[in-house]
C-alpha cells in the first residue's frame, strides 16, 4: 500500500527510532516541547545537531508542537508573551511539521482530553493574542515552504567575545524560491550578546557520495565584505527586550561602487 502515510506518536526521544527504523512518515517531536518549555537549550541543539550530521532529512519528519490533547496547554507552560512567541516562531520555522493545539490561538487554558465530548470551560477567546498570531505569526506560516526542507537548512554557533559558545540562543538560516531566511532567538532569559559565524556540520550528497560540511553565514547570505556594498536590514516588530528573534527575508542586495 504504497499511498498509505503512517503517523506515530513517539515519546522519551524515540522519535528518530521511530523515523529511520520503523520507516513512520511522520511522528510526535515531544522533545521540542519539554526541553524548550524546560529551557534544555543546549540539549535541543544537541538533538538537532546529531540529526544533521546522520541523517538531516529525519527533522523534515518531525511533528513540532507546543501542547496537546495529552500535555497541558500551550498558554499554561509557554504563557502569553515572549516565551511563548519565540517558542512559536521556532516551532513555524524549523524543518518539519507545526502543529497547534486546540485553543492554543485563542488562549485557551482548558485541557482538552481524548475523551471529551464537548468543552467544560466557558472560555472567550483572546482578542489581543488572536490579532498578534494574525499580524505576526500567519505570515511566517504562509511562507511554510521556505523552512519545511532540509537540503539549505544551516544551524550556526553563537559565541560570545570570549569565543564561548551560548547554547541557549538558536540560529539558523533556510532558503528555497530565491529567498533566505535568518532565524535568531535567545531562549533564556538573560541578556545574550555575540557573533554567528561558521555552521554546524551537516551531512551532504548521496548514495556512497556523502559526506560532512559546514559553511559561513556570510557566504549563505551572499554578503560580500567590500567598503563598497552596503545591505539594508529591516527588522520587523517581533523584537522584545527579553529575547532576540530575528526573521529576515533577503530578497535585494544593495550594491553602491
Amino acid at each position: 500500500m504504497p499511498e498509505t502515510l503512517l503517523l506515530a506518536e513517539a515519546f522519551w526521544l524515540m522519535e528518530g527510532y521511530f523515523v529511520r527504523t520503523l520507516g513512520m512518515h511522520r511522528v510526535y517531536n515531544s522533545a521540542f516541547m519539554n526541553m524548550l518549555m524546560k529551557e534544555n537549550n543546549a540539549e535541543y541543539r544537541e538533538l538537532i545537531t546529531n540529526t544533521l550530521e546522520f541523517e538531516p532529512e529525519i527533522l523534515k519528519r518531525y511533528v513540532n508542537f507546543m501542547s496537546n490533547p495529552d500535555e497541558e496547554t500551550a498558554i499554561d507552560q509557554f504563557g502569553t508573551d515572549d516565551k511563548y512567541f519565540g517558542v512559536l516562531i521556532l516551532m513555524c520555522t524549523l524543518p518539519g511539521l507545526p502543529m497547534l493545539a486546540h485553543g492554543q490561538i485563542e488562549g485557551f487554558k482548558e485541557k482538552y482530553g481524548m475523551e471529551y465530548q464537548r468543552a467544560y470551560y466557558n472560555e472567550i477567546p483572546n482578542h489581543w493574542l488572536v490579532e498578534k498570531h494574525e499580524k505576526e505569526v500567519f505570515p511566517i506560516l504562509a511562507k511554510r515552504y521556505l523552512f519545511a526542507d532540509v537540503d539549505n537548512f544551516w544551524l550556526y554557533d553563537f559565541v560570545n567575545k570570549n569565543k564561548k559558545l551560548n547554547e541557549n540562543v538558536f540560529a539558523y538560516t533556510n532558503s528555497a524560491r530565491g529567498e533566505t531566511a535568518l532565524v535568531i532567538y535567545n531562549n533564556k532569559f538573560e541578556a545574550a550578546n555575540g557573533f554567528i559565524n561558521f555552521s554546524r556540520q551537516k551531512l551532504s550528497g548521496s548514495g556512497d557520495n556523502k559526506y560532512l560540511s559546514n559553511i559561513k553565514i556570510s557566504d549563505n547570505l551572499r554578503i560580500q565584505n567590500s567598503d563598497f556594498h552596503f545591505y539594508i536590514l529591516k527588522i520587523p516588530q517581533i523584537i522584545w527586550n527579553i529575547y532576540l528573534m530575528v526573521l529576515i527575508s533577503i530578497k535585494k542586495v544593495y550594491s553602491l561602487i
